[in-house]
């Protein structure tokens, strides 16, 4: 295959250093985590949607603030005021599809990254299996190159959130 003649004859390498950007700008990174929680969707669901609560297990978010409609309501908004090692920044989410007690969608956005943050609350004996599946990039190029290396990490500190989620709901 030849380059294109946009790139001019020959010049292989500009065109495949276009090519390695393109696929770059596609690439998602998921993380998916899950936990049991001995308690009904219905009460999970209850401190999930709480934003005074929210703030008590969700990892370095300082502040829930509602921006529009009551949490739970699709199309609600909120700004997520997060402190990660002395740097503040501000997430918006938005919430796209709701299942009341049984799976919510937002997608969550900021300066440096856009997601799809899927939440699936599922009856399992007594209690319920909560599962999050988490898909997003970097909007920088940077960021889009490294985030499938954080990939990890961000599901290490997704299933420390869903730990502490766990026992505050089940503190109830």
């Amino acid at each position: 295959m030849h380059a294109p003649d946009a790139f001019g004859a020959g010049d292989a390498s500009r065109y495949a250093a276009h090519i390695y950007t393109q696929q770059v700008a596609l690439m998602k990174t998921s993380v998916r985590n899950s936990i049991y929680i001995n308690r009904s969707p219905e009460v999970v669901a209850g401190v999930l949607l709480d934003p005074s609560k929210v703030i008590l297990w969700t990892s370095d978010l300082e502040k829930f603030e509602v921006i529009s409609k009551e949490p739970g309501l699709v199309g609600s908004k909120a700004r997520l005021h997060y402190v990660e090692g002395g740097r503040r920044y501000v997430m918006e989410d938005h919430l796209l599809e709701v299942e009341p007690n049984r799976r919510y969608l937002s997608r969550v956005s900021g300066d440096a990254i856009d997601a799809k943050v899927e939440t699936f609350l599922k009856p399992a004996g007594t209690g319920t299996q909560i599962e999050v599946h988490w898909t997003g990039n970097g909007k920088h190029l940077l960021l889009k190159l490294i985030l499938p290396f954080m990939r990890k990490n961000i599901a290490r500190q997704a299933q420390k959130d869903l730990e502490k989620l766990k026992e505050l709901v089940e503190s109830i």
